[in-house]
């Protein structure tokens, strides 16, 4: 009987207890050691582990685990975009054009360079625009948490947040005016060049818009005694624009942007919502997302791509820097603050990743040429990038909170949120 029960679990057959209990071991222990090297952020020590114990290291991080994980990927995710998206009201943003405008230059300059570069290299229009398209999107997860980590509040951090939730509604708005292009090409018919994009466009608003109203709505109905029970309506709005958008096969990045921006517009003066944390429940979404950044990372993927592996993320990372620099005075910042700002934009990866997926569910073949040249910059990127975010709020001079006035004003509510985390107990 024992030898038979030996039999039957072995080799380890892994679970959800197993895989969320590695990821939080690991994670915490690349944390402790990113701790000790003052110029590296947290979330590189994460995604340091998971490279070392995914399939490109030690295999205890199998393909077969992190496909499992993807839920898990998308919440966190979810989350992060839903954050971003609160920082970004509509009305604020009209009143402070000069925000967009600078948005929309960098946005179109680096579509033109990553475009002109990769047709240089023989690919294809239809790739060159689908990867330029996608190379204008900026990593919020980088952004939000090394924020946090490092307790940076003032004007280029609220501004640059601004900024990358722009060039994730812009890269998401030319990728899907993109698609009826790239669908022609592969034969498909009418109905599907024209309807898919919209459909997952509008659907994805919608979905996203609906929510945010339902949530707000709720919440008005909350006294000082059920306060507490913002955060599970927030996170029950998030898991339910992830689960709609799944089960519609829309995007749930985009939508889960828009939730938040929607969020932000419907709350007016009062932003319980908004200003409610995840406390120190948000650093175990954190670890997951990017434990599985690291295990997914693959080394191979630069070789296979050669020079332009390279080429392509310095341009686009050159590209958003100049740019940059070049709106200091539209912006009435100092050059360290808009370096600061061009760094910030630079890391690449989870808008970037949604809409990979996309063309390979859509268009396996361009997929195929499409996933090579993301998966090499995000791999670069996302090496890089937590490094010099964390540089570039020291250059900014708002580490601690040494904050000024912003350029796009986010108004904080008058009375503090029950469920906000107090950051003087936070562990650093």
């Amino acid at each position: 009987m024992l030898e038979q029960i030996f039999q039957s679990i072995f080799p380890l057959q892994m679970n959800f207890p197993i895989i969320f209990g590695m990821f939080m071991i690991f994670g915490v222990v690349g944390g402790l050691v990113a701790t000790r090297i003052q110029w590296l952020p947290t979330i590189s020590g994460f995604m340091l582990v998971g490279l070392l114990m995914g399939p490109e290291g030690a295999g205890l991080i199998s393909n077969q685990v992190i496909t499992q994980a993807g839920h898990l990927v998308q919440i966190s995710l979810g989350l992060i975009l839903y954050k971003l998206g609160c920082s970004l009201h509509p009305e604020h943003v009209i009143k402070h054009p000069k925000i967009i405008i600078v948005s929309v230059v960098e946005s179109l300059v680096t579509f033109v360079s990553i475009f002109l570069l990769l047709s240089l290299f023989g690919f294809s229009g239809i790739v060159s625009v689908l990867v330029a398209a996608i190379g204008i999107s900026s990593s919020p997860a980088v952004l939000v948490h090394v924020a946090s980590e490092m307790r940076a509040k003032g004007e280029v951090t609220e501004n640059t947040k601004v900024l990358v939730a722009l060039n994730n509604l812009i890269s998401f708005i030319i990728f899907s005016s993109a698609l009826p292009f790239a669908l022609y090409s592969s034969e498909a018919t009418w109905g599907d060049i024209f309807g898919i994009p919209s459909y997952r466009m509008i659907g994805g608003f919608a979905i996203g818009a609906v929510m945010a109203y339902a949530v707000t709505w709720l919440a008005k109905f909350l006294q000082p005694k059920t306060f507490h029970y913002v955060f599970p309506l927030m996170l029950g709005g998030i898991m339910l624009t992830l689960g709609l958008n799944a089960a519609l096969q829309m995007s749930f990045l985009f939508s889960c942007l828009v939730f938040g921006i929607m969020v932000r517009w419907f709350e007016k003066e009062t932003h319980p919502i908004t200003n409610t944390d995840f406390g120190y429940a948000e650093d175990i979404f954190y670890i997951i997302l990017f434990v599985t950044a690291g295990a997914s990372l693959h080394v191979n993927e630069l070789v296979t791509a050669g020079w332009i592996a390279i080429l392509f993320p310095f341009v686009r990372c050159a590209v958003k820097y100049l740019v940059l620099i070049g709106a200091t005075r539209s912006l009435d910042y100092t050059f360290k603050q808009s370096s600061a700002t061009g760094m910030l934009l630079m890391p690449m990866a989870g808008m970037a990743i949604g809409l990979l997926q996309t063309t390979n569910s859509l268009m396996p073949y361009i997929g195929a040429q499409v996933a090579i040249l993301i998966f090499a910059a995000v791999a670069v990127l996302e090496t890089i990038g937590p490094p010099i975010a964390k540089l570039a709020f020291k250059l900014s001079g708002e580490v601690d909170g040494g904050a000024v006035k912003a350029l796009v004003v986010i108004p904080d509510a008058k009375e503090p949120s029950a469920g906000t985390k107090n950051p003087e107990h936070r562990v650093e």
